[in-house]
């Protein structure tokens, strides 16, 4: 998911190859999107269709990269944030400024024509799912998501909720170690249960054993081949799924564990490679096209599909029928983009810095007119 920085300000530990990374997520989930749209169908029978095909599908794992994101930079968060209160604070000032507008839009269009999970419902069942959308609760409450990308950040709140807890038992609790091994017994069942989470393992390890890493540095060198082994391992534990259907107990029981071991260790080697900078096969990710992207990915990745479902209309109705669905793929893909990207950038000034601005300034008054809160 998900996290940006401000544009008119870089902190002092801005990192530009992790924020590219943000963009280069995004982009492998809209590329996903794209193909997964069913304007045309992938070919497949033969080993290298298969292959190309397998390679495509994996690209919805820019999900579990940026959950990687989220598990380096939100340690560093709870470090720098005077209390966990104002950490939580700031976590609903980012996540809500831009989701909850996002949510209206989409819960708007399936209102109006009639697209699952609204069709037919009456307006106090609509409401009720509406609610618990907004505050994030599918997959992890087992009804509909009217959003199709907000699993993820139900994940993304878990964990924040996780961390701060964590450091909360760590800093106050007597006895303490017990209360943490109840914690991470509960964190720990959270990833069994829902295997997608593991990569949020990723971004932590990485920035605790950064010190480490930075001294192996030659061993950091190919990031583009960890890329392609994390997702085809990943995706050959068949975890597109596993947040609806199958759990790390599934995995180990019928022998997919060594793909998802497989994919854990290349997701270490990519992320630490990236976050240290530590190769030119990464360079790229420096440069203006993904400093960009990764400004406004959070954004790009709430409002691209709604952009997505118009223009899939279009293209089915006036396109396809008239030049052939190979034409109204790069069509489809070409105007979904041109649309998406100016619409996120709006997104990102209005609502994640201003809007989210003002959050906080909200946050910080209360916070002034009642007293300092510190919950640590």
């Amino acid at each position: 998911m998900i996290h940006v920085h401000a544009p008119t300000e870089k902190k002092k530990d801005f990192n530009a190859a992790l924020n590219g990374y943000r963009g280069l997520c995004a982009v492998l989930v809209f590329v996903f999107h794209v193909g997964s749209a069913g304007i045309i169908l992938w070919p497949s029978g033969s080993p290298g269709a298969d292959l190309l095909g397998a390679l495509w599908h994996s690209l919805t794992y820019g999900v579990e990269m940026f959950f990687m994101i989220s598990g380096f930079v939100i340690l560093g968060s709870l470090l720098r944030h005077r209390s966990i209160a104002a950490f939580l604070q700031d976590r609903v000032s980012r996540i809500f400024s831009a989701w909850v507008p996002a949510l209206c839009a989409v819960t708007a269009m399936c209102v109006l024509w009639q697209i699952p999970p609204l069709e037919d419902r009456s307006a106090g069942s609509a409401a009720a799912l509406f609610l618990g959308n907004l505050f994030l609760l599918p997959p992890i409450v087992r009804f509909p998501m009217i959003h199709q990308v907000s699993w993820s950040l139900s994940y993304e709140w878990v964990f924040y909720i996780t961390a701060a807890v964590g450091l909360l038992l760590y800093r106050r609790s007597q006895p303490r170690y017990a209360l943490m091994a109840v914690w991470f017994t509960l964190g720990a069942l959270f990833i069994m249960l829902f295997p997608r989470a593991l990569f949020f393992l990723t971004g932590i390890i990485v920035f605790y054993y950064r010190d480490w890493f930075a001294q192996r540095m030659q061993w950091l060198k190919f990031p583009v081949l960890s890329l392609f082994v994390f997702l085809l391992a990943w995706a050959a534990t068949g975890a597109f799924l596993a947040h609806l259907n199958d759990t790390i107990f599934d995995f180990i029981l019928d022998g997919r564990i060594v793909a998802l071991l497989l994919a854990f260790v290349a997701s270490l080697h990519l992320f630490a490679s990236v976050t240290l900078n530590a190769s030119r096969q990464t360079q790229f990710l420096c440069g203006s096209v993904f400093q960009f992207l990764g400004n406004i990915s959070y954004s790009f990745y709430l409002w691209h599909t709604l952009v997505m479902a118009l223009f899939k209309r279009i293209v089915q109705a006036y396109v396809v029928p008239e030049v052939g669905s190979g034409v109204g793929l790069a069509v489809f893909a070409i105007s979904s983009l041109l649309v998406a990207l100016p619409v996120s950038w709006i997104s990102w000034r209005l609502f994640e810095v201003r809007f989210a601005a003002a959050m906080r300034d909200w946050f910080r008054r209360r916070a002034e007119l009642g007293g300092p809160v510190r919950a640590t």
